[in-house]
């Protein structure tokens, strides 16, 4: 089962206000229905639907075997679905394309006038229907062609068509089922429900009546015909050529050889030989009468080159051929592949060999969801108001009104995984990446189990190791490491900027105190050593420069080596450098 749309639950509504009603406890809506109970509803159809086709429908199984088996061959396959009253449960029957008659040039089922099916029914089986009120009772006498059998079937046809039985010039879909040879009506049913009919109220007329369908078709491939009919085509139209062409060559191959093994030719008159075969023992020679020749003389061979070289390669050619249409590989036959192949090579040869098989299988899937829709609308119409059913190991009970509200959910088969080899060759594939740190190993692990068809997987996988504590203990000792680091370097972070910050707010407090007339007698001071050191850099090298006083105090003189200028004996001679080392005391002496 799978769920169409949201699936959020639906809220219990007040019918005053229009409002969610509130839990007053929790502050929660009241639901009507919860949410994820489209959910829980798929599911309980899916594993309910399946229990029916597979346990409680006895003939479903073997039936589809049949139709998968004919399938290929006549290219066209039907399935009746119905709900059998006598035995009180769904029914699905294989209908062969012989057996349905249908306009050639219908381009569907649904939109055919008239579908004919010639049915069979045994003399007991028609006193059942006759007792069950189901068939009106008619003598049908002996059967033709039965010599004289009693319980020989008799022949019916159930034809669904459109009748108007009303005379109100609208035609209503029934089912008319007739006595082939006395045409004898048997019965007629309606082939509608009253949820199917289109009423037009403007005008006051029905305005469609939508039929109940019971057939699904199953195509093999599409027709070929321009019209596209919906007979399909098979493996037998296809390949009839081919297999005629085969046989005659492999019946001249074995003549050739046949006639080339017995030999045989022409016997002279001259020669007189007992007639028919002669038998010889070892030692032994006949007498023949042979008239002035040898006996070779009246003896011609016919020759028989055996068979053909050129008509054999022509076989080989033909039956690949064959093979090529009926898209069949070795891969998919079982042969063993080399043991080195890469999984990716194998899945690639798979696909290839597939290509044909997959589109198959898609029209099959798609024939299969229609039959499984017409299934599920039986359940919710015929099922009992409740029914049990088989989940696993457990019993479980499904209500014929979660079909009926079912709405969003259906059955489906899925055609994307057509064969176990095309899982295993997808897992191997992810094989490759299981030890990748960027992907989930035990996942992909699993997947391989699951595609390998391994039951209880759980089984097989070691619990996950507890972690090694010293390792935990070495990972919190350098987690605290690298804390206590990261705590130094903030620390002394904090100390260069709580010194800068008292620097700053020196500085601010020093120019603050000064104000203006700090800073004009700093201009003056700086004109007055700016020309004291233009004197002693002009002074000649043996007369020693003035030496810039603090501020305050006298310039004193200052001694230099002999040879030695005033800007070589590292004297400032930028004024606001010269200013600061004569404050300071750190003049060169």
């Amino acid at each position: 089962g799978s769920v169409i749309g949201q699936d959020n639950g639906v809220p219990l509504i007040d019918q005053q206000s229009g409002q969610p009603v509130m839990d007053p406890n929790t502050g929660q809506p009241v639901w009507r229905e919860p949410p994820g109970m489209k959910q829980q509803r798929a599911y309980a159809i899916g594993a309910h639907m399946s229990y029916q086709l597979l346990d409680e429908q006895t003939e479903w199984e073997p039936e589809t075997d049949k139709l998968l088996h004919v399938l290929p061959i006549m290219g066209t396959a039907f399935r009746k679905s119905y709900f059998d009253s006598s035995k009180g449960r769904n029914a699905s029957l294989y209908v062969s394309a012989v057996d349905l008659v249908v306009n050639y040039n219908a381009r569907s089922l649904e939109r055919a006038p008239r579908i004919t099916e010639e049915i069979m029914f045994y003399p007991n089986e028609i006193a059942e229907k006759e007792r069950a009120g189901i068939f009106r009772e008619h003598e049908y006498g002996a059967t033709p062609n039965a010599d004289g059998d009693v319980d020989a079937p008799i022949e019916f046809l159930e034809q669904h068509r459109w009748l108007d039985l009303d005379d109100d010039g609208v035609k209503e879909p029934y089912i008319v089922t007739v006595h082939k040879d006395s045409s004898f009506v048997v019965r007629i049913t309606a082939r509608y429900e009253t949820d199917g009919i289109l009423f037009n109220a403007t005008k006051g007329i029905i305005q469609k009546i939508e039929p109940i369908h019971y057939y699904t078709l199953f195509q093999f491939l599409p027709s070929f015909d321009l019209k596209g009919s919906i007979y399909g085509t098979g493996f037998g139209r296809l390949l009839l050529p081919i297999n005629e062409s085969i046989n005659t060559s492999l019946n001249m191959l074995i003549d050739a050889g046949h006639l080339a093994n017995t030999q045989g030719g022409f016997i002279g008159k001259g020669l007189s030989m007992s007639a028919g075969s002669l038998r010889f023992q070892p030692g032994e020679y006949k007498t023949v009468n042979v008239t002035g020749s040898a006996v070779r003389d009246n003896i011609v061979q016919m020759q028989f080159p055996g068979p053909s070289p050129v008509l054999f390669s022509l076989l080989q050619m033909l039956i690949e051929a064959g093979k090529e249409i009926a898209a069949v590989k070795d891969v998919l036959t079982g042969e063993a592949q080399q043991a080195n192949t890469p999984a990716t090579t194998v899945l690639a040869m798979i696909e290839q060999g597939l290509k044909v098989f997959s589109s198959i299988y898609k029209r099959i899937h798609r024939s299969l969801k229609e039959e499984f829709s017409k299934l599920r609308r039986l359940n919710a119409v015929y099922l009992d108001e409740e029914a049990s059913y088989r989940d696993g190991e457990d019993w479980k009970s499904i209500k014929r009104d979660d079909y009926a509200k079912g709405a969003g959910v259906e059955p489906f088969s899925d055609p994307t995984m057509v064969t176990d080899q095309q899982r295993l060759g997808r897992a191997s594939f992810l094989m490759q990446f299981a030890n990748d740190p960027m992907m989930n190993g035990l996942e992909i692990r699993k997947y391989m189990l699951e595609s390998a068809g391994i039951d209880n997987i759980p089984r097989y996988i070691n619990p996950q190791p507890p972690p090694n504590p010293a390792i935990i203990a070495k990972a919190a000792d350098l987690e605290l490491e690298h804390k206590r680091a990261d705590a130094e370097v903030a620390y002394k972070r904090a100390q260069s900027l709580q010194a800068m910050a008292t620097a700053i707010n020196q500085f601010a407090q020093a120019d603050k105190a000064v104000g203006d007339t700090h800073v004009s007698w700093i201009e003056t001071s700086l004109k007055a050593i700016q020309m004291q050191m233009d004197q002693a850099l002009a002074a000649p090298a043996d007369q020693p420069p003035m030496q810039a006083a603090p501020v305050g105090r006298a310039p004193t003189a200052v001694k230099v080596p002999e040879g030695v200028s005033g800007a070589q004996a590292n004297l400032p001679t930028n004024p606001a450098a010269y200013m600061a080392a004569a404050r300071n005391g750190n003049l060169p002496t």
